[in-house]
């Protein structure tokens, strides 16, 4: 037993180091709002998640709206040896002539405007707007989901806490009893299972502070990979309100409906889709050019040759015109493709809204038992403190025996440890109902 007992009292000492070797310091407060700003501005996958509104912004841009024209110069230069030998019929000297040295150059200038290709170049713009507004609701998305998940993280560190608080307290009695009981047993009104039992609820009591310390700081981590922070000396605000204890889920489920980014990004997609088919009618439009070009030409030739140079040069201007009467059917397979994209697309903006619908009523039936169990835990806080209270009371007279106290003070940290708990998963489904709001 001595040695059970030393090796006891060892690790308490130890324990007791590591606690006061923590930094005495004041930790700094993150606050909630801090870390949703942190988020906004840090994160690498909603920093990604931007480049796609950089891709559509450049495909909107006015040199790929199809407005402008086309502009092109070509130029050539060439050497030609040649010889010619000619007789004729009558009296007339033959011509021979070899060797014949001539030089060739060319310049050009052209250029192509379209001026009508019967809408679809407009269809495609207004096509590109639509992607560009659709990759700023995925971008928004993205960026409250992952303001969700740090929220959640932020409102655990919370809640790991508000109970290491609660262990804290619990080990300075846990502590005070032990001084206690070793003042009975050295009175001989203790026997040593009572002084054994004292430093076993030290130790425990010791172990679960440093363990809930260990997942406060996991959680940090956690936490740090979202908002880009490298250390953990802060503390985040473990006092918050509840926002939705008098909202109406009629209510809520049409500024769901409403705003939610899930339902915009589906119904961006629908109308993209139907860009589609429009532009698909459009396949065989007639198309409207107009074309202009400007032509320099000169050759040079030899001394023997009959000709000393020739130089021409021309305008050329035009307009010209397209029609695709029969395509083989490709025009009636894309509208058929864009046909059944958009049956597609309605299938999965009904089914979305009617998973969000159902999720939206199973977080507030959640939600609403939770406010229910918070008035319960309340009660059950003030029960057991009281029990609390009258069996310290009674064991500090000698009334009440050691493991009945210890058992009360279990009940009084369960209670309070229960109650934070529920308010804190109230909070993280308010935080999810805000999610489905877009808030």
């Amino acid at each position: 037993m001595n040695k059970v007992n030393s090796f006891i009292l060892s690790l308490v000492s130890f324990v007791w180091a590591v606690q006061c070797s923590a930094p005495l310091q004041a930790q700094s407060i993150l606050s909630h709002q801090e870390v949703l700003t942190a988020v906004a501005e840090n994160n690498y996958d909603i920093a990604a998640a931007r480049q796609s509104i950089a891709s559509a912004e450049v495909l909107t841009s006015k040199y790929n709206r199809g407005y402008l024209p086309s502009l092109g110069i070509d130029a050539g230069l060439g050497f030609n040896l040649s010889g010619i030998k000619q007789a004729f019929n009558f009296n007339f000297p033959d011509i021979d002539i070899q060797n014949i040295q001539s030089y060739n150059g060319n310049i050009g200038v052209g250029s192509t405007y379209l001026i009508y290709d019967g809408g679809t170049r407009s269809l495609r713009n207004e096509q590109n707007l639509s992607n560009l507004d659709f990759a700023h609701s995925q971008v928004d998305n993205i960026s409250k989901t992952i303001s969700y998940n740090a929220s959640q993280i932020y409102y655990r560190i919370a809640q790991a806490m508000f109970n290491l608080d609660l262990l804290k307290e619990t080990l300075e009695i846990s502590k005070t009893r032990n001084d206690r009981t070793k003042t009975f047993y050295e009175y001989g009104k203790l026997n040593r299972v009572d002084l054994s039992n004292a430093k076993v609820d030290v130790v425990r009591d010791s172990l679960n502070l440093i363990s809930v310390e260990n997942d406060i700081v996991n959680l940090k981590w956690q936490l740090n990979q979202l908002i880009l922070r490298k250390e953990t000396n802060y503390e985040v605000d473990t006092a918050f309100q509840l926002i939705y204890q008098l909202a109406d889920i009629e209510d809520l489920e049409n500024q769901m409906l409403a705003a939610n980014t899930e339902l915009i990004v589906a119904r961006k997609n629908r109308e993209i889709v139907d860009y589609n088919l429009a532009i698909a009618n459009k396949i065989n439009a007639p198309q409207i050019a107009a074309n202009g070009a400007y032509n320099i030409n000169y050759q040079d030739f030899s001394s023997n040759s009959q000709q000393d140079f020739v130089r021409s040069n021309g305008l050329n201007l035009g307009l010209t015109a397209n029609w695709n009467i029969l395509d083989g059917g490709q025009r009636k397979v894309q509208e058929q493709l864009a046909i059944v994209e958009q049956a597609n697309a309605d299938l999965a903006l009904s089914s979305k809204e009617n998973e969000l619908i159902t999720r939206l009523n199973v977080l507030w039936n959640t939600y609403q038992n939770n406010l229910l169990r918070l008035s319960l835990e309340k009660q059950n806080i003030a029960t057991n403190k009281e029990n609390f209270e009258l069996v310290r009371t009674l064991y500090e007279n000698g009334q009440q025996s050691s493991v009945e106290f210890r058992q009360a003070q279990l009940n009084l940290l369960n209670a309070q440890s229960q109650y934070y708990n529920v308010r804190t998963e109230a909070k993280i489904l308010e935080l999810e109902i805000d999610l489905l709001l877009a808030k």
